[in-house]
């Protein structure tokens, strides 16, 4: 009998937001699958649980590197895939870990996607995490949105001018994965007047954490890559 896959949030950073159900899984499986974009390097996700690691646990990581090439990314998440179906057919489960949540932007919808494709009968769960942008909202007491107010939540922009559109539509707006076009989406926010109601969060649960307030003064600066906003519409307060 084939082992069952566990596609697993791990949450933004902090270990203490890790769910009773994901430190189960993590207890549980006999096979710990991380995501690394570089060859060799520390997974994020495994860091966050690296104080619950069993030394009789495999710790699988699997190359799923960050390219603008779908051709190559295709062929990574091919090869990972079936290294966890290597696994799996050994009858063992693998919980394969993510940050934050495992619907949400996550490598791991590739992977299951994949996995059903080459073999159907493969028992997957998926395991739901806090996302980064809820952990921030929660470290500033700020509410993502009340009452009949919309949320969207954007992901990076290849065209930052998109937002003049959403920003009249949208009350809240979160913007992940803002680093590599940072400046562009900052001018925009404060041409729309809603620069100064919003919020830069960098690395939430993590070391070096930080918040801003002052977007502006980020403009020209190298940002990291788990840099996220939460705008408020014009008349919110922060």
């Amino acid at each position: 009998m084939g082992g069952k896959l566990y596609g697993v949030g791990v949450g933004p950073g902090d270990p203490e937001l890790l769910t009773l159900k994901a430190r189960r899984v993590l207890d549980a499986v006999p096979v710990l699958a991380v995501p690394v974009s570089q060859r060799g390097e520390e997974s994020l996700a495994l860091g966050v649980v690296r104080g619950f690691v069993r030394r009789d646990q495999e710790v699988l990581s699997l190359f799923m590197p960050m390219s603008r090439d779908r051709t190559y990314l295709v062929k990574c998440w091919e090869a990972a895939a079936r290294e966890l179906l290597g696994k799996l057919r050994q009858g063992r489960d693998v919980a394969f870990l993510t940050l934050g949540d495992a619907s949400l932007y996550s490598t791991y919808s590739y992977l299951m996607e994949i996995i059903q494709r080459l073999d159907p009968s493969v028992p997957i769960e998926t395991v739901p995490g806090i996302t980064s942008f809820s952990a921030a909202a929660a470290r500033l007491n700020l509410p993502l949105a009340k009452g009949d107010e919309a949320l969207a939540v954007i992901p990076a922009l290849e065209d930052p001018e998109i937002l003049e559109e959403l920003i009249p539509l949208f009350p809240n707006l979160v913007l992940m994965k803002v680093a590599r076009r940072y400046d562009e989406i900052v001018r925009i926010l404060a041409r729309a007047g809603v620069a100064k109601t919003s919020v830069l969060a960098t690395r939430c649960g993590h070391q070096g954490e930080s918040f801003s307030w002052d977007l502006e003064a980020g403009i020209g600066q190298r940002h990291d890559y788990l840099s996220l906003i939460i705008v408020k519409g014009r008349g919110q307060q922060i």
